[in-house]
């Protein structure tokens, strides 16, 4: 009897002290979750939310809203990152110098917004990149940039003069002063699905290439640019490196205007020494259409399915415009008159003056169904033409 006793007591006493240890246990669990509360800040991460210029790296928060009032360098060994949801004023005319890195990535939610509290057009300078290691903006809100230099002159967007990997996917670029993107080096392009609207003021392109760039231009939409939609352009006197690039599924509006009968701005111009691929591409009431040059690597050139539309009668004869080496292609849809072939966007009026700038909220170019664009494309690229496809891997905006 008193071995059983003795047998239960120590039976208790051992489960006593688990139950301790367990109290013990959660006690320290929950201290623990309650004194970590706050959220992680990613090392460099830039608190102070008003920058007066100079040298910066780190990360830019999300959700956060910054005010620049002075220029600001990236130095060649430096990263700057920008996370989702991130809003940068910049004031004074200031610019982002890149020499090292940048990476501005947003999200579909949560994009980030470089602006202006002037909403108009050259209030603020761009991103100068011109000796930068890597630039990538993916669902990235880049207004009304493109303020003069020192001299006088208009700036880029986006300007970038170094060899390196370029990635700008699914941004909106919306009235700067000068080229949305300008691209003047042996670099390596990926530019996906972006949303390019107003850019220039006399001159000025929505997507410019110079001096031995390759890579691929698609899904983009190109609307009301002084210049060209897309200019692919090696050198006037260097033929090597030379800009090779595939263009395909683009869709580009009213564009070349500003820059008036002078230099007619094209829906996509191939120029001086370059060459390409060039397809599925929807090009509607542009000054010039499509305009392979006689200075083209013409041999290098190859292109069909893309598709020609106007609503002003002066613009039919110049969608393979006079002196081109650009033929209609027996894949081609070309209109012959304002209501023939209309590509039926969802939302879109002529503008009763295209040199004008504005920046339209209603213009909307999806596709209705039964638009003649669907199911027209190169299959190689894809199966319809424009920048908005069914299969959901065209223009996400």
């Amino acid at each position: 009897m008193k071995r059983t006793l003795n047998g239960s007591s120590g039976t208790f006493r051992k489960m006593t002290a688990v139950a301790i240890a367990a109290v013990i246990a959660a006690a320290c669990s929950k201290n623990s979750v309650s004194t970590n509360t706050k959220p992680q800040l990613p090392a460099e991460a830039i608190t102070g939310t008003t920058l007066k210029g100079g040298a910066i790296k780190g990360v830019m928060l999300g959700d956060s809203t910054y005010t620049v009032s002075g220029d600001i360098y990236v130095l060649p060994s430096d990263t700057l990152t920008v996370q989702p949801g991130a809003t940068v004023n910049i004031t004074n005319n200031s610019a982002f110098y890149i020499q090292g890195t940048i990476i501005s990535v947003g999200s579909k939610d949560s994009p980030v917004v470089f602006t202006s509290p002037v909403q108009q057009p050259g209030q603020w300078g761009g991103f100068q990149c011109d000796s930068a290691k890597a630039v990538t903006f993916k669902w990235t809100k880049i207004n009304w940039a493109g303020g003069p230099d020192s001299t006088g002159s208009t700036r880029q967007t986006i300007g970038i003069s170094s060899p390196i990997n370029v990635d700008i996917e699914d941004c909106w670029l919306i009235g700067g002063q000068d080229n949305g993107i300008g691209v003047y080096s042996a670099a390596t392009v990926t530019i996906l699905r972006n949303t390019i609207y107003g850019e220039g003021t006399t001159d000025g392109e929505g997507i410019d290439f110079h001096a031995g760039v390759t890579g691929t231009v698609a899904y983009n939409v190109i609307w009301g640019g002084a210049g060209s939609g897309i200019k692919v352009f090696t050198s006037s006197t260097v033929q090597i490196p030379e800009t090779n690039v595939t263009v395909y599924n683009n869709t580009c509006v009213d564009n070349g205007f500003r820059r008036g009968a002078a230099e007619p701005g094209r829906g996509i111009l191939v120029d001086a020494f370059s060459a390409g691929k060039y397809y599925n591409n929807l090009l509607v009431n542009n000054y010039y259409g499509l305009d392979i040059t006689p200075s083209s690597d013409f041999a290098n050139v190859s292109y069909g399915n893309n598709y020609f539309y106007a609503t002003v009668d002066s613009l039919f004869t110049f969608f393979y415009p006079p002196g081109s080496l650009g033929k209609p292609q027996s894949t081609d849809l070309i209109s012959t008159g304002s209501g023939n072939l209309d590509p039926m966007f969802v939302g879109y009026t002529t503008p009763p003056d295209p040199s004008l700038r504005i920046v339209p909220t209603s213009f909307d170019f999806h596709l209705k169904s039964g638009s003649p664009a669907l199911g027209k494309g190169n299959s190689t690229y894809n199966n319809d033409i424009g920048a908005y496809t069914t299969d959901g891997k065209g223009n996400q905006h």
